[in-house]
């Protein structure tokens, strides 16, 4: 019998159809999470997946976030198994603004992608950008608890109580109501799977117990509103009638909240027109991980793999060193090269990278110097910017990378040995400069070496010293060989 008594025709009919949807279309759970669970219960840890349960085989399949609510006594205990499991601690530019938050990531093979627990210990609430509201749920939650699909789940009064309280108070500003908008169609999802079972006296009792400064009429008739389409206005008067009496456990005042609602308001307008990527970073921080090989397509591909696994969750960027973008400085001396190019073609060699072959010419003209020092330019200009974004979190894939240390004489004398320096001032000074340019590269942090398939030879080209290299053999199915550099990648991290 529904908690209400409520004439179920008046739902929308688009409701009606999607309310048993998202649970008959499940899929299989993920044996990374049923693994973690497992050990969850072995631990005695004290936790529930505390929102959004009517799509809960769907978190269990990882597809979206897995939102645990952790007793904070046993919160050590339940990192230690997250970390025990190969799980890695994330965190995001709103997480740094959540305490009692948090993320963890971790590699599932099964779902070819990154499992996210997010973990809390404190439940913050109310608008989205801020979450102004720090209502204690936490012991409503954790003291009445179910198990379903192997996972602790609050009781169905317990679980609905959160959801009036979440949905009232996000009711506070035209970005909210905005947004809460585009949202309800979900939320009557959830609404009529959490009426369907629940009685009245069960949330009734849960009120009295922890808020009593909300009323069971309040709260019938903030359940009513829920369930209805085209009650905005009312549902605005009764999101303020909640916020009045919840007052006490605002987390800003109301000034502060809204200069921080337009700040980030902004900041997200800004975000959107620049195309910012809105990703996660590691606590342990970024990296920058070289693909090298034999075959450029299948480099390619490879690094594409890599990308799509990775940038589901976390801040990445893929750079080609090979073929850098041109800076301000060499913009256009470029042009300029490439405009002589057509015309003098013969003043130019073939050979445009680090690893070429010298030419065979005893000389090397003026202009293919100064194409070789743009270049070198260029290339450490972005393996710079690339070094400074991985050590602010980001995780940089190269597809290739300059293949010997800066420091190494064969690096660039390969090349002068043609040159008769001692003849010309001033091409020493554009190999001077050349060098400098070449020894301002960092190493990377992991090189994968694509072994070639069915046993072809390839050379091993230096690389920095200290830089773990990892072959990978392409001798075999290509998946299999991106798995295994998944979990190398993963290790590394």
């Amino acid at each position: 019998m529904s908690i209400l008594q409520i004439d179920m025709e008046a739902m929308t009919n688009e409701a009606d159809v999607t309310k048993t949807a998202p649970m008959d279309a499940a899929p299989a759970p993920l044996e990374k999470i049923a693994v973690l669970l497992r050990d969850l219960d072995r631990a005695g840890i004290r936790y529930c997946h505390w929102k959004s349960n009517y799509r809960i085989l769907h978190a269990l399949a990882g597809e979206g976030d897995l939102d645990l609510l952790v007793a904070k006594e046993d919160f050590p205990t339940f990192v230690t198994v997250l970390l025990q499991q190969g799980f890695k601690q994330a965190e995001s530019a709103t997480s740094r603004r959540q305490p009692g938050v948090f993320h963890f990531l971790g590699n599932d093979d099964a779902k070819h992608g990154i499992v996210n627990v997010h973990a809390y210990v404190r439940i913050l609430t109310g608008d989205h950008l801020l979450k102004t509201w720090a209502i204690p749920l936490e012991r409503l939650l954790l003291n009445d608890t179910r198990k379903e699909h192997g996972i602790c789940l609050p009781s169905k009064a317990g679980e609905l109580v959160v959801f009036v309280f979440r949905n009232m108070v996000k009711h506070t500003t035209l970005l909210d109501i905005y947004l809460g908008q585009h949202a309800r169609k979900a939320v009557l999802e959830e609404y009529q799977w959490l009426v369907f079972d629940s009685r009245a006296e069960d949330c009734f009792g849960k009120l009295a117990t922890y808020f009593p400064m909300i009323s069971p009429s309040d709260f019938r008739s903030a359940l009513e509103l829920m369930g209805t389409e085209r009650t905005l206005l009312s549902r605005i008067r009764m999101g303020l009638r909640f916020q009045r009496a919840l007052a006490k456990y605002r987390r800003y005042g109301r000034a502060r909240q809204m200069i921080g609602t337009a700040s980030s308001a902004c900041g997200m307008v800004v975000a959107k027109l620049c195309r910012s990527r809105k990703a996660m970073t590691l606590r342990s921080g970024g990296a920058i991980i070289v693909v090298v090989g034999p075959q450029a397509p299948t480099r390619a591909a490879f690094v594409e793999k890599i990308r799509r696994w990775l940038g589901g969750q976390l801040a990445v960027g893929v750079i080609h060193p090979g073929e850098p973008p041109a800076t301000w400085l060499s913009c256009l001396p470029r042009a300029c090269i490439a405009v002589a190019r057509r015309l003098v073609p013969g003043h130019f060699t073939r050979h445009v990278d680090n690893n070429a072959t010298p030419p065979s010419e005893d000389r090397v003209t003026y202009l293919e110097l100064v194409r070789q020092l743009l270049l070198a330019h260029e290339r450490a200009a972005l393996l710079r910017r690339a070094y400074r974004d991985s050590r602010n979190g980001e995780i940089i894939i190269c597809d290739d990378y300059p293949s010997e240390p800066p420091e190494s004489p064969d690096a660039s004398a390969a090349r002068t040995e043609t040159v008769p320096a001692s003849k010309s001032p001033l091409k020493r000074f554009i190999l001077r400069w050349k060098a400098k340019c070449d020894r301002s590269v960092c190493p990377p942090d992991l090189v994968l070496q694509l072994d070639a398939a069915g046993g072809t030879a390839v050379k091993q080209k230096p690389v920095f010293d200290g830089c773990p290299r990892i072959p990978i053999s392409m001798d075999r199915e290509f998946q299999e060989a991106v798995l295994e550099a998944r979990h190398v990648i993963w290790e590394h991290l």
